[in-house]
């Protein structure tokens, strides 16, 4: 006689011993978790616009420095000033704009069958393609270090790509220079070992400091983003018995040890933690050899900045590959600063 080459039961009758086993059913949750995170706390926090090209352009200007402007009495007023006339401190610039895409294949077979929690494996896969999608646009907003790139595969410059004015330099390494805008400049960072030897922890002075040269060149940052490390290094660092900060304990009689809004000398900042920017990243762009987790601290005004989508998300069904299905998600946006002497950088930092 044959042996049996198959079983029943299910999961149930082959795990255990007891013949008994075979009549339980299984206890499947009709459900899924995902514990991941999906939030994007930068690409939430700014504005969104049009663009109408692969490189979106736009303009910024600012005031002649304060200074006597005395005339003599009687004086003519056909003169034009000279600055007037040369317009010196109007700039253009751009930012190219990046394709983001994941795609989506599954069987016929996984479509058909009956699944705990799924209703349909296609439209589940293109809501999870998609939720991931929208964390990889955050990266490259404020973690990736991109400079504006045009040629082959297009790079939007991120947001250091715009921010070599107000960089306060944490860490005892080299000067800071931002990648590079619209495909031109060189991409540089702070010099940084493997071991990490120069970087420095977050400081409360940092956080002044950047403040007030942005205040200096006319801004007034109204958020401070940082990875979760930073942020309880922030906590901590203004709880601490020298700060001349108090702790809050409310009419409830909860003791707050965390720090939302830090009152600076120049404008009262929030502050908010990016998971995004504790991960680990490698990239010759930015340091070599070493991880920018925890690296940089975002003090910015969001009115400054804004996504410029040329194509918004959207999902394309390629069609059938055999016994399978294949879709695929794409956008083109791009990064808008419309003033970067609007937002500084604290770089050098250590976890």
């Amino acid at each position: 006689m044959a042996g049996r080459n198959f079983t029943t039961g299910g999961p149930k009758a082959a795990a255990g011993t007891n013949g008994m086993n075979v009549s339980e059913r299984e206890d499947l949750s009709n459900f899924i978790s995902l514990i991941t995170r999906d939030e994007s706390p930068f690409f939430s926090s700014i504005g969104k616009t049009k663009s109408k090209g692969i490189l979106h352009e736009w303009q910024t200007d600012e005031l002649a420095s304060p200074g006597s402007n005395t005339v003599a009495e009687g004086s003519s007023f056909a003169t034009v000033d000279g600055a007037q006339v040369a317009e010196p401190l109007r700039t253009r610039l751009g930012n190219y704009t990046q394709i983001n895409s994941k795609t989506v294949e599954v069987s016929g077979s996984k479509r058909a069958v009956d699944q705990a929690g799924v209703a349909d494996e296609y439209a589940y896969q293109l809501k999870k393609r998609g939720t991931e999608l929208r964390r990889d646009v955050e990266h490259d907003l404020v973690h990736s270090w991109n400079s504006s790139n045009g040629s082959g595969t297009r790079t939007m410059g991120g947001y250091q790509a715009f921010t070599n004015v107000n960089v306060i330099n944490a860490g005892s390494a080299a000067a800071y220079t931002a990648p590079g805008t619209k495909g031109v400049g060189t991409v540089g960072v702070i010099a940084r070992g493997t071991a990490d030897a120069n970087l420095a922890a977050l400081e409360l002075s940092h956080v002044d400091d950047v403040m007030q040269t942005i205040y200096e060149e006319g801004g007034k940052a109204t958020t401070m983003m940082c990875s979760p490390a930073n942020k309880r290094k922030f906590s901590a660092k203004a709880q601490a018995a020298d700060s001349n900060v108090q702790r809050n304990i409310d009419d409830s009689g909860k003791l707050r040890q965390s720090v939302e809004l830090y009152d600076s000398d120049f404008g009262t900042i929030k502050i908010v933690p990016n998971y995004i920017m504790g991960l680990a990243h490698d990239t010759d762009a930015n340091t070599g050899t070493s991880s920018s987790k925890d690296f940089s601290c975002l003090v910015y005004d969001p009115q400054w900045y804004n996504v410029a989508t040329l194509r918004p998300l959207h999902e394309t069904e390629v069609g059938q590959s055999g016994d399978s299905t294949i879709g695929q998600i794409v956008e083109e946006c791009t990064l808008e600063v419309r003033n970067p002497t609007g937002c500084g950088l604290i770089v050098g930092l250590a976890g």
